[in-house]
């Protein structure tokens, strides 16, 4: 199991988890949990990456990127992409390649890790203490 997970290799990756970030796709594409994969990209602030293999039948990338063993995709909607599509299927997005959009299609076979921003974690809240002598 990679480094930094606090649970054991078959247990879901809860958000909650200090490697869930940069751990959870990975671990998950290991064992092949595609809808899990789907799950933790959803319920992630954002998806900043994912290392897809190019060479998966289903992906859809520009012929360049063809004989490349791994692919880093940045793929932050409104930043990188204009919208993320996620589904049992896969990822879909249109990105920029060499100055040119492109829709990219990339089914769950194909990522084998990637980086998540957790969600926000809700502050607690506090209530105000009252102490010191009272007259």
């Amino acid at each position: 199991m990679p480094a930094g997970h606090d649970h054991p290799p078959e247990a879901p990756c809860p958000v909650s988890c200090p490697a869930w970030g940069e751990g959870a796709l990975g671990l998950l594409a290991i064992q092949q949990r595609h809808a899990e994969m789907l799950a933790a990209c959803r319920a992630a602030a954002r998806i900043e990456s994912v290392v897809v293999t190019p060479g998966t039948p289903g992906v859809l990338l520009p012929d360049y990127l063809g004989e490349e063993e791994a692919v880093r995709l940045n793929l932050v909607a409104g930043r990188d992409a204009p919208e993320v599509l996620l589904d049992e299927w896969g990822i879909r997005a249109n990105l920029t390649f060499r100055g040119k959009r492109f829709d990219c299609a990339l089914p769950w076979a194909s990522v084998y890790g990637g980086v998540l921003v957790p969600p926000p974690r809700p502050r607690p809240r506090f209530a105000v203490i009252e102490g010191g002598k009272k007259d």
